[in-house]
């Protein structure tokens, strides 16, 4: 008697557990595009020192080490049936988003995140700060600023780049946008464009960062006219960036992951994207000397890297 007793007290006793919220640990799936990428291997680690933080499992799966990583994934995806997969990167996104579109998907370090294929139950961390950020920044480091170019693909950034105009109107800074079709265009588009301007700002845009080869005539073409450069990531200071206003990536693994858990809790309504919420700003005073650019030294407090020259 004493032995069935028992027995029926640990069936009781697991059946609270459950019902408490004992119950098996949600399971994410993490998909890198590339784990070997310094700014992707960043991203996963904070993103998941929060979810062990909050009892979440999880699993990763990183493209680059997988011959048929479509087949694979989808086999792992069977398998494990996690809440929600995590995607690092726009080949992780895309992949994730083919093979199982019926899954929750969250992303974040997609370049230029507009162009991606958003369906149902997509949520994300954007690439890039608010438009009326960087704007707000840039006044405060250049006040005497009038006009600012950018070119730009029609198809995948015209609603960013209107965007951005009306943020810097708000501000008496006057964007001129030359729009262009493929990279071939961009040597004449700078042509026309350089000689209005008074600083050249780079966002993320397919068409017009399509190759290095591109990014090296914007520079070249910049540094003949002696136009400063003003980018959205500090990958481009060491080609002759004046200034980077970047988002932080582990700032961008928390904040993923936070979202991540609102999500699994159906907190927050689908199609959302967050911009980022912690930046990281990098000044090149070695291009500031070399183009006698004036700036704010007052703004040196909001800088976290200044790249001088080498000696």
């Amino acid at each position: 008697m004493k032995i069935m007793e028992f027995c029926k007290v640990l069936i009781l006793l697991s059946v609270f557990w459950v019902s408490a919220g004992f119950a098996q640990p949600s399971k994410v799936l993490i998909v890198n595009s590339d784990n070997a990428v310094f700014r992707y291997g960043t991203i996963a680690s904070e993103f998941k020192k929060v979810l062990q933080q909050n009892a979440y499992q999880w699993t990763e799966f990183n493209l680059n080490s997988h011959a048929d990583a479509e087949a694979e994934l989808k086999q792992l995806i069977q398998q494990e049936n996690p809440v929600l997969i995590y995607c690092i990167g726009t080949k992780a996104y895309s992949l994730a988003r083919n093979v199982a579109s019926n899954k929750k998907l969250l992303f974040s370090a997609a370049i230029n995140w507009r162009r991606l294929d958003i369906g149902e139950g997509t949520y994300g961390v954007a690439n890039e700060l608010s438009s009326a950020q960087e704007i707000s920044l840039l006044r405060y480091f250049f006040p005497t600023i009038k006009n600012i170019g950018l070119l730009y693909n029609d198809k995948f950034s015209r609603e960013y780049v209107e965007t951005i105009k009306k943020d810097a109107s708000a501000l008496g800074i006057n964007i001129i946008n030359q729009p262009i079709n493929d990279a071939q265009e961009i040597g004449d588009a700078l042509n026309e464009l350089l000689p209005k301007i008074d600083m050249f700002w780079i966002i993320s845009d397919p068409v017009v960062l399509s190759s290095k080869a591109s990014v090296q005539q914007i520079f070249q073409s910049a540094q003949q006219q002696k136009k400063p450069v003003y980018a959205y990531s500090d990958v481009f200071i060491e080609q002759g960036a004046v200034l980077a206003i970047s988002a932080d990536l582990a700032t961008i693994g928390r904040q993923s992951a936070s979202l991540a858990l609102m999500v699994d809790k159906d907190k927050v309504p689908e199609g959302t994207v967050q911009n980022p919420a912690g930046s990281t700003v990098t000044l090149n005073k070695c291009a500031l000397d070399a183009l006698r650019l004036n700036f704010n030294q007052d703004a040196l407090d909001s800088v976290n890297k200044i790249v001088e020259c080498d000696k």
